[in-house]
C-alpha cells in the first residue's frame, strides 16, 4: 500500500492511501474516510471512528464515606499504617487489594460475616487467617475514627482458621558441618552471616557493608523494625576479611551480579540447591539457621535474656518448641534401647546363583518363557517372620 509522507497537522491515526484516499486506522481497525480533512464530512467519520475504537478513560469516582475503600483510603494515609514495619506494609497494601475487590463499594455498617466469609474464602489457607486480622483491624480504625459505630466488628465473630505449615528446623551441629563442606562462594558467605547473627535469612541477604562496624553488626530488622547491635563473631570477622582482601567493597555484601542484594528469595534458592547437592542430607531453610544459632547459644550457656537479644522473643519461642521436641526424640530412642535391644539380623539377602541350567529348546517349543535361562533367584530369608517383631513384644 503506497503512503505518502505524513503532512504537518494531519489528524491522528489517520493516513493516505495510493496517494489521495484517507483512511483512520487504528490497532487494526481500518476505515475509509471521505473527502478531505477540514470537509463536515470527513469530520464527522473521523469522530465516529474516534468513539469506535478510543474508549474514554474512565472517571474514578471517591468512595462514598463508610465504605471499604473510603476506610482503606485513610487508614494508608494515617500514622498507625506508617508506623508498621515495610514488610507489613506491603502485605497490607495486597490485602486491601483482595479486599476492594469484592467489598470495595460495600458500606462497613452493613457488611455481614456471610460477605466477609466470601472474601477469607478467596485466599489460600495460609493467608486466610491474616486478612480476617487485616479486616479486623480495618473495623477497629474505622470505629476510632466515628466510621463505623465503636466496637463493631464482625470480623472477630469469624471463627479462626488454624493452619500448620512444614515449619522450620533447626540445623544440627552435623547438618552444620555438612553445609561448610559442600559451600562456596555467596551461600557459604550467607550461611556463615545467618548463624553468627542468629537473623531473618531477608535481613542476612540484604545486610551491607555499611553494617559492619569496627567489632560490631548493626541490623534493622525489616519485620520489626527493631535495631539490634550484634557482637562481631571471630568466624564472621574472619569471612569479612577474606572478602575485603579481594578488593574494594561496597553496597550489599553478597550481590547478584546485577551488583544488588540478592535478597530472602535468592538466598532460598540457593539453599535449595545447596542442600540437593549434598548427599543424604534431609530437607533444610534458611530460616533453621535461626533456630540453630539459638541452640548453640542455649548449649554455651546464656539465658532467655541473652538469646532473645540477639533473635528476639519470638524466635526464641519457636527456636525452644524445636529443641525440645528433638532432645524428646532422643530421650525416647534411649529408653527404647535400654528396654529392649534388637534381635540379631542376619546378613542382608543375597542373590543366587542359577538354580538349574536352561532346559533346552525342542522343535516344538514355542513359549520363549520357557527357553529363557534363569539369571537370579532370592534366597529364602534366614530371619522367621515370628522372630522379627519380638522386640516389640518385650
Amino acid at each position: 500500500m503506497d503512503k505518502k509522507e505524513r503532512p504537518a497537522g494531519r489528524p491522528a491515526y489517520t493516513y493516505i492511501a495510493k496517494g489521495k484516499y484517507w483512511r483512520f486506522r487504528y490497532r487494526g481497525f481500518d476505515a475509509p474516510l471521505p473527502s478531505q480533512p477540514g470537509a463536515p464530512d470527513f469530520e464527522a467519520k473521523y469522530v465516529e471512528c474516534l468513539a469506535l475504537t478510543i474508549k474514554p478513560a474512565p472517571i474514578a469516582a471517591k468512595p462514598m464515606k463508610g465504605t471499604f475503600d473510603f476506610v482503606m483510603g485513610k487508614f494508608y494515609e494515617d500514622v498507625e499504617f506508617r508506623a508498621l514495619a515495610t514488610r507489613t506494609q506491603a502485605n497490607y497494601l495486597q490485602f486491601g487489594k483482595r479486599v476492594s475487590k469484592y467489598l470495595g463499594d460495600c458500606m462497613m455498617q452493613l457488611t455481614t460475616m456471610e460477605m466477609l466469609a466470601g472474601v477469607r474464602n478467596t485466599m489460600k489457607i495460609g493467608y486466610a487467617e491474616v486478612i480476617r486480622l487485616f479486616i479486623s483491624r480495618l473495623y477497629v480504625f474505622a470505629g476510632d475514627r466515628g466510621y463505623v459505630l465503636q466496637g463493631l466488628n464482625p470480623a472477630l465473630r469469624m471463627r479462626r482458621i488454624k493452619s500448620k505449615g512444614p515449619g522450620h528446623e533447626p540445623w544440627s551441629h552435623e547438618e552444620i558441618a555438612l553445609l561448610f563442606q559442600h559451600a562456596t562462594g555467596g551461600i557459604r558467605t550467607l550461611i556463615i552471616i545467618a548463624l553468627c547473627t542468629g537473623q531473618r535469612p531477608g535481613d542476612v541477604a540484604r545486610m551491607t557493608w555499611s553494617q559492619v562496624l569496627a567489632d560490631f553488626v548493626r541490623v534493622r530488622q525489616r519485620k520489626t523494625n527493631e535495631l539490634l547491635t550484634i557482637p562481631m563473631h571471630p568466624v564472621l570477622r574472619a569471612e569479612l576479611d577474606r572478602l575485603r582482601a579481594q578488593g574494594p567493597v561496597s553496597g550489599a555484601i553478597v550481590r547478584k551480579r546485577s551488583g544488588g542484594p540478592i535478597g530472602e528469595e535468592g538466598f532460598g534458592y540457593r539453599m535449595k540447591i545447596l542442600v540437593r547437592n549434598i548427599p543424604d542430607m534431609p530437607w533444610r531453610t534458611p530460616h533453621g539457621s535461626r533456630y540453630a544459632t539459638a541452640a548453640i547459644l542455649r548449649d554455651a550457656g546464656c539465658d532467655v535474656d541473652q538469646i532473645c537479644s540477639i533473635i528476639g522473643h519470638r524466635t526464641y519461642e519457636m527456636a525452644m518448641k524445636y529443641l525440645k521436641r528433638r532432645k524428646l526424640a532422643i530421650e525416647a530412642m534411649a529408653m527404647m534401647v535400654r528396654h529392649s535391644a534388637l534381635p540379631a539380623l542376619p546378613p542382608p539377602l543375597a542373590l543366587a546363583a542359577p538354580v538349574s541350567p536352561a532346559r533346552p529348546v525342542t522343535a516344538g517349543t514355542t513359549c520363549k518363557a520357557d527357553a529363557a535361562e534363569v539369571i537370579c533367584r532370592f534366597q529364602p530369608s534366614a530371619f522367621a517372620e515370628e522372630r522379627s517383631l519380638a522386640f516389640i513384644a518385650g
